[in-house]
């Protein structure tokens, strides 16, 4: 089994190497004079367009979304910027590299999964998400049917793992929220661990 989920976490890894090479790039380029206009964000989103292997892979297809819900109602809010600037600066500072390495992620036992299953699920989110602050990721699947809960429960359908990770994985710890799902799942209780990608994967379908 361990030899499964480590397999699990070289596939993320090297997906991840695939698509963050030119995005880096791009991000850099953007972000050169610390600041974020919205022509910026269009660009962004235009390129992620035109570049459908990067926006297929994490963390491309997070920031494609999340870019594609900023721009649809065509305005961009102060907290949305700052959301993307500081998803943009930990992709450029080596950070999301740095969560996909951490030993906390490489031995955690993500599900894999083909699609969510979001009305009447119920939801349990830990960790930064690249896709938007907590509360707007809350209001997605509220927004979709399902069901949000502060707690891991037997109740839980879904714990999702944001793709910025954790202050506690500093510390060598997943977490209460991962470690009271994987005590769950032990015994038994069929909850899924997931990962942010297939989350929005989900909520986009």
């Amino acid at each position: 089994m361990s030899n499964f989920f480590t397999r699990q976490a070289a596939r993320f890894n090297n997906e991840m190497a695939r698509s963050c090479g030119a995005l880096i790039g791009i991000a850099q380029g953007i972000l050169a004079d610390s600041m974020l206009n919205d022509a910026e964000i269009v660009f962004l989103s235009n390129w992620l367009e035109a570049n459908e292997s990067i926006a297929s892979a994490w963390p491309g297809n997070v920031i494609y979304e999340q870019v594609r819900a900023i721009l649809a109602d065509g305005r961009v809010t102060e907290e949305e910027r700052a959301h993307l600037f500081d998803v943009l600066q930990r992709l450029v500072g080596g950070a999301l590299d740095d969560v996909a390495n951490a030993p906390q992620v490489t031995e955690l036992a993500i599900d894999e999964v083909n699609g969510l299953e979001v009305p009447g699920r119920r939801f349990c989110l830990t960790g930064d998400f690249a896709y938007g602050a907590r509360g707007q990721c809350e209001r997605l699947i509220e927004e979709r049917g399902g069901e949000v809960s502060s707690s891991v429960s037997k109740k839980v359908h879904y714990v999702v793992v944001g793709g910025l990770g954790s202050p506690e994985w500093k510390h060598g710890s997943f977490g209460t929220k991962i470690a009271r799902a994987m005590e769950l799942k032990q015994q038994g209780v069929p909850l899924l661990i997931v990962h942010e990608d297939a989350w929005v994967a989900s909520i986009r379908a």
